[in-house]
């Protein structure tokens, strides 16, 4: 009789762990899926905090609404406060995503690693810097040089009628009046884009020592022909307001506020050409895309890797926009999320890219995919496997 409970009493509980094991992992708990330890992305409750490059916000903010059409329970905000506070926010653990219009600069890049073991960039669309201007009963296109351009930044060029200007533009009579530069006045990709062009592009440039960053010190600001706006809404904001000035933008700023933009002369060709999809897919049809880095690696070196190209009809003054995140996490619900928003502006985000954005290769975005699902990690997993 004691035997037949003892048994009796063993089926019962190999019954009730059987049971549990069930519930456990196919019922799953929390946000779990179907089986266990795998995360659910449809039950995911999540907070994003990204923020950095005004360049690529119009754009940021159609990939947020899309992206949270698809999972409401992921939100995810974005503040275009300039490349340079969107690094040093992801540094100070503000943000979760920093945007910048180049990739972070090696030092920078060097203190993250530090500060997070290892650090995922990748870019997330193609775009070119364009020149804006307000000169009142213009017609046609305005011609720059890379020596021109600096020349008006660093005060060597003041006046429109300045014959530098006037040899490559015969069909307008510019009348004598003060060039207004105006330029970013916060921590700027953009800036940062141009400044670099101009340090590999021109001698009056390299020559005034002012270098390139998210910052320089311009010289035209002592001469009080300067400008500072606050993001790119604030430089297009200003030259709309001022007639004779000229400044710079992102190319999809210009086509919104019908903007003119300015033909720009290849170096490499000695050719003048105007910022447009076609002229930024010339030259980024002419690049090796294969020496690109891995997305764990510094991606700074390559920052140039757009400008300059030798083709025809390649505008010369291209770069990414990048993004920036922290590769190994411990709370796994925020690494799936920030995974799959990442993902998905490689995938179908590349396809839902407004007028002045180049998407990147396909070739490049899946490879990107890939190495992401493999080298954002938690606790140690990789975030692909963690997703059910």
């Amino acid at each position: 009789m004691v035997s037949k409970l003892v048994v009796l009493g063993i089926v019962v509980a190999i019954a009730i762990v059987s049971v549990a094991a069930y519930l456990l992992v196919y019922r799953g708990l929390g946000t779990h899926g179907a089986s266990a330890g795998l995360i659910d992305p449809a039950k995911l409750s999540v907070t994003i905090k990204a923020g950095g490059s005004t360049w690529i916000q119009p754009q940021m903010e159609v990939w947020i609404r899309s992206f949270s059409s698809m999972y409401p329970g992921i939100s995810i905000t974005y503040d275009g406060v300039g490349s340079g506070a969107g690094v040093t926010r992801l540094l100070q653990g503000v943000y979760d995503i920093g945007a910048s219009d180049v990739p972070m600069p090696t030092q920078l890049y060097e203190n993250a690693t530090r500060i997070y073991g290892k650090v995922v960039t990748i870019p997330d669309s193609i775009g070119a810097v364009a020149f804006i201007y307000n000169i009142p009963s213009f017609k046609g296109t305005l011609n720059l040089t890379a020596d021109i351009i600096a020349g008006i930044y660093t005060g060597k060029i003041q006046y429109w009628d300045d014959p530098n200007i006037t040899a490559i533009n015969p069909g307008f009579h510019f009348p004598h009046e003060r060039i207004i530069a105006v330029h970013r006045s916060d921590g700027s990709g953009t800036t940062f884009t141009l400044t670099l062009w101009l340090q590999k592009s021109s001698e009056v440039w390299r020559s005034s020592g002012v270098g390139y960053g998210f910052v320089v010190n311009w010289p035209v600001d002592k001469l009080g022909t300067g400008l500072g706006g606050k993001g790119s809404a604030g430089v297009t904001a200003y030259v709309k307001q001022n007639p004779w000035s000229i400044g710079y933008v992102e190319l999809n700023y210009a086509i919104v506020n019908n903007l003119s933009v300015a033909a720009v002369q290849n170096p490499a060709t000695g050719e003048f050409v105007i910022p447009s999809l076609n002229s930024t897919l010339n030259a980024l049809n002419s690049v090796d895309l294969s020496q690109l880095p891995t997305v764990l690696d510094n991606w700074y070196p390559y920052a140039g890797i757009f400008m300059n190209i030798k083709a025809q009809g390649a505008y010369p003054i291209v770069g990414g926009t990048y993004l920036h995140v922290p590769a190994n996490y411990t709370d796994c619900n925020k690494a799936v999320a920030i995974y799959l928003f990442l993902k998905y502006i490689l995938t179908q985000g590349q396809h839902e890219l407004l007028t002045g954005y180049v998407p990147l290769p396909s070739a490049v975005a899946q490879k990107l995919v890939n190495e992401l699902g493999n080298d954002i990690t938690c606790n140690g997993k990789p975030v692909a496997s963690l997703i059910g």
